[in-house]
This record gives C-alpha cells, structure tokens and sequence, in this order.
C-alpha cells in the first residue's frame, strides 16, 4: 500500500458490468489508441503523482468528447461512477480536478501544441489512403 500521498495512480481495473451508460465509446478505443492518443503523452507531460493515472485523464476527454459532453461543467451532471468503469476506475475526476489538470497539463505554454504537431506530422506521413480517410471524414 503506497503511503498517504504516494499513490502513482490508482490500479486500473475493469469489472463485469450488465450495463453501462454510454459504454458504446469503448468500441471507439481501438481507433483513438490507433491515432495515438496516448502516444508520447509520458515523453510530453507529466503530473504529480495522485489518484488518476497520467492516461485517464486523455481517455476520459476523448470518451466526453465521443459521448458529446458538450463541456466539462455538464460533467457535473453526469455520474461519475459509471463514467469510472468506463476508465477502469471507480469514479472519473470531478470537473475542478479535470480542470486543473488540465492546466497543469498546457504548461509551459505551447506543450499540448507540440504534441498535437507531433501526432499530426505522423498522421500525414502515414499512408495516403489513411490521411485522406481522415481529411474527407473530417474526424480525428
């Protein structure tokens, strides 16, 4: 057991489950790993260690953001238990914490700029077929 305020990030565990609310963005996984969204997030950011993992934080927004979470205030709304098992966790950050995380995350400025540059520079040096499969579609 890590000592009180140790904790590296909480073990992610995934629970069998009968139903969960807006679980159809877990077959999106598959495609967001894919396009990278966790690759170089450990090389380009960093966070003191507390209970959400680094990753959790990533995955959360792109599963808000497939479930059309219009912000992170009606986030407020939304239980976050069952967003949890989404992560593998037993709840998702609350709104202030994915906040602050956030911003914490941006700094310095131009960071997150330069992940993204990074990503898409190996979007466009992918294959052809797969960099106008996501111009024309308009989805990243």
């Amino acid at each position: 057991m890590a000592a009180m305020g140790k904790l590296d990030g909480a073990p992610i565990e995934f629970e069998l489950v009968d139903d969960v609310p807006q679980g159809g963005v877990l077959c999106a996984l598959p495609a967001l790993l894919a396009f990278g969204l966790l690759r170089h997030t450990r090389e380009a950011f960093s966070l003191p260690a507390g209970y959400y993992p680094l990753e959790s934080y990533f995955l959360a927004l792109g599963f808000l953001a497939l479930a059309r979470v219009a912000s992170l205030e009606s986030l407020r709304y939304e239980p976050p238990g069952e967003w949890g098992k989404l992560l593998g966790l037993d709840r998702i950050p609350e709104v202030r914490t994915l906040r602050g995380k956030l911003g914490q995350l941006c700094q310095p400025r131009g960071r997150a700029q330069r992940w993204s540059q990074t990503l898409s520079q190996e979007w466009m040096a992918g294959s052809a077929e797969s960099v106008g499969t996501a111009y024309v579609d308009g989805h990243v």
